[in-house]
């Protein structure tokens, strides 16, 4: 990669944070107005969360190219597994999903300056260190569940090398869907790993193509049965992305 590549990947990745966090600050007094009660979430994501999603994409210049293989039923809840390829996924899932959702994720998180608090008002916090803490956030995910919420958990437990296009992955997810009776989405994102890798000197602008998977049930599998399905459902999308 020449120089004057990695100078405009550098310059691109400071404007696409640039894009979030100008329209984050702007609106700061109504949104953190919006944070205090749970039943107000959905207001939140609607008039800024998922906005702010598309905004931050399509002025970066990042253009989602989906195909959709099932179709949701808007009266059921799901649990989302996509790879977790890049720190573009949680925007992008944003911009996917129509409906108001939910992450589990890292409790370190929380410790970010004000983003850190709006992250953890809404959404299941997890000391992945912690076995206690894991089971706990995940009874906690399951109420979001039964109370008609969909949850996003990224099965591969977090962001894996740049050489590894899919991590194996942990059993929360599957134990989760097995025990609440709920259907997993399995979803693909082929090329976020290369819009936004780790080095902040490589990205750049170019189409994200994602593949949202027909549902699938947890009826009549175990948890070892389920992961395995959906884990070879994301590497052959993979692979005939041809990653």
């Amino acid at each position: 990669m020449s120089f004057l590549s990695k100078i405009f990947s550098a310059l691109w990745r400071i404007w696409f944070l640039l894009a979030f966090a100008i329209p984050f600050l702007l609106t700061l007094p109504i949104t953190f107005f919006l944070t205090l009660s749970e039943k107000t979430y959905p207001l939140l994501y609607h008039l800024f969360v998922r906005p702010a999603a598309s905004f931050m994409l399509f002025v970066s210049g990042i253009y989602p190219e989906v195909k959709k293989i099932g179709k949701l039923d808007p009266n059921k809840q799901y649990i989302f597994c996509p790879n977790h390829a890049s720190l573009l996924d949680v925007p992008m899932m944003f911009y996917l999903s129509k409906k108001p959702i939910l992450f589990i994720g890292k409790k370190s998180i929380a410790k970010i300056p004000i983003f850190g608090y709006y992250y953890a008002s809404f959404n299941v916090l997890v000391d992945r260190a912690s076995a206690r803490d894991s089971y706990l956030a995940f009874q906690r995910a399951g109420k979001h569940i039964k109370n008609g919420k969909n949850m996003v958990i990224f099965p591969e437990g977090g962001i894996p090398k740049t050489n590894v296009q899919l991590n194996r992955f942990k059993t929360g997810a599957f134990r989760m869907a097995i025990e609440d009776d709920v259907s997993i989405i399995p979803i693909t994102f082929a090329d976020n790993k290369k819009v936004l890798p780790e080095s902040i000197t490589a990205g750049g602008p170019k189409v994200s193509r994602i593949t949202i998977h027909k549902e699938v049930s947890p009826e009549g599998k175990n948890m070892e049965q389920l992961k395995k399905e959906v884990f070879e459902i994301i590497q052959s999308e993979l692979i005939e992305y041809g990653n």
